[in-house]
C-alpha cells in the first residue's frame, strides 16, 4: 500500500456514493521489456511512442487486413523500463495473445504474458471513485494510480477501471473497503460502456470490423501519422479516399429481451450488426454499428418486426 494512504477499509466507508462493478467480462494481458513501446507501434493503431507515455488511451489491434481482431485500453504502468497493460474483451485475450506471439520474439528482451488469474477487475462509476484511489494507491501519474501490482486508470467519461494483484498481502484489505461500498453487477458496467460508446470486440467478432466501424476513430484510439503497423494500409486508405457508410449507434428497447442474432432490423430488410448490448429488466441497451441510410428508419430488434428499437444517439 502506498505509505501515504488511508486504511481503504474505512475510506471506503466513508464514500456512500461509491459503487464497484466487477469486471469479470474482462483480461488483462502485459508487455514488458527495453523494446515493448517499439514492439506495440509496429502492432496496434495507437501511437504508442508518442502518446500513450502521456496517459491511458483505447485501441485495437488487426489483421493484415485492416480488421479488429480485439480492441484494447493500454495502460502505462512504466515507460522507462517500459511496461504495457492492454485491457482486453476476456473471450479475445487469447486471439490476441497468439497474434502478438507471433512477433514479439523478434524484439529481444520483451515478453507478452496473460495476467488475467492474478489480477481482479473492478470499474468504478461514482465520482468519488478518484478520491477513493487517491487515497487507497496515492496519487495517479498522468491518469494512472500505481501502488506494486496493482494500478488503475481513468477514463474518458470519469469512471474508472482498477486491478488488484490477487497475490499481495493487501488485497484482503482492499477488498474489504470494495465490500463495505457498494457492489453492483458487471452488467451496469456493460450498460456504462455502451452508453459512452465504448465497444468490445468479442472472439465471435474477432476479424469482422475495420477499426473505423467501431467507433474507435472518435475516441482518439487511431493514429494516421506513425507509419506503418499490421493493417494500417487498409485502415488508413478509408480514413483518407473513403468515408465509411456505417455508424456506431446505441439504442435501447423496452424488457429483456436479446437479440435473437447478430443482425437488427428495418420494415424491410436489415440495418446493421450488434456489437454489445446489456440486458437489465425493465429495458435494455445495445450497441450496433448502423447504415447511415437507415437511420431515420423505424428499427426493430427481432425479425418479426414486434420490438422497435430507441435511438439513444
Amino acid at each position: 500500500m502506498h505509505p501515504e494512504a488511508k486504511d481503504p477499509a474505512k475510506a471506503g466507508q466513508s464514500d456512500a456514493q461509491l459503487t464497484f462493478h466487477p469486471l469479470d467480462h474482462l483480461a488483462v494481458l502485459g508487455v514488458s521489456g527495453q523494446d515493448a513501446l517499439t514492439f506495440l507501434q509496429g502492432q496496434g493503431t495507437q501511437d504508442y511512442l508518442k502518446k500513450l507515455p502521456a496517459g491511458p488511451l483505447p485501441g485495437a489491434f488487426c489483421s493484415v487486413k485492416g480488421r479488429v481482431l480485439a480492441n484494447v485500453w493500454n495502460v502505462p504502468i512504466d515507460v522507462d523500463t517500459p511496461v504495457i497493460k492492454l485491457i482486453v474483451h476476456r473471450s479475445s485475450a487469447e486471439t490476441l495473445q497468439r497474434h502478438l506471439g507471433k512477433y514479439i520474439p523478434f524484439f529481444r528482451g520483451s515478453t507478452l504474458t496473460d495476467q488475467s488469474l492474478q489480477m481482479q477487475g473492478l470499474g468504478i462509476s461514482a465520482s468519488a471513485g478518484r478520491h477513493w484511489l487517491t487515497r487507497t494507491f496515492g496519487e495517479a501519474i498522468n491518469g494512472v494510480w500505481r501502488s506494486g501490482p496493482h494500478f488503475a486508470f481513468l477514463m474518458p467519461d470519469g469512471r474508472a477501471q482498477l486491478w488488484l494483484s490477487n497475490t499481495t498481502e493487501d488485497y484482503e484489505a482492499i477488498m474489504k473497503g470494495v465490500k463495505d461500498a457498494k457492489l453492483t453487477t458487471t452488467d451496469r458496467w456493460q450498460q456504462l460502456d455502451i452508453l459512452a460508446h465504448y465497444p468490445w470486440v468479442e472472439a465471435s467478432q474477432s476479424g469482422q470490423f475495420v477499426p473505423q466501424s467501431i467507433g474507435l476513430e472518435q475516441l482518439g484510439g487511431i493514429s494516421f501519422n506513425k507509419g506503418c503497423y499490421t493493417g494500417q494500409e487498409v485502415i488508413s486508405r478509408l480514413h483518407y479516399k473513403g468515408q465509411s457508410k456505417r455508424g456506431l449507434r446505441s439504442f435501447t428497447w423496452p424488457g429483456d429481451i436479446k437479440p435473437a442474432t447478430d443482425a437488427l432490423y428495418t420494415a424491410t430488410g436489415s440495418a446493421g450488426t450488434w456489437i454489445n448490448w446489456s440486458i437489465t429488466g425493465a429495458s435494455s441497451v445495445g450497441l450496433a454499428i448502423v447504415r447511415h441510410s437507415v437511420e431515420t428508419q423505424t428499427l426493430y430488434l427481432d425479425a418479426e418486426r414486434q420490438i422497435p428499437l430507441n435511438l439513444l444517439n
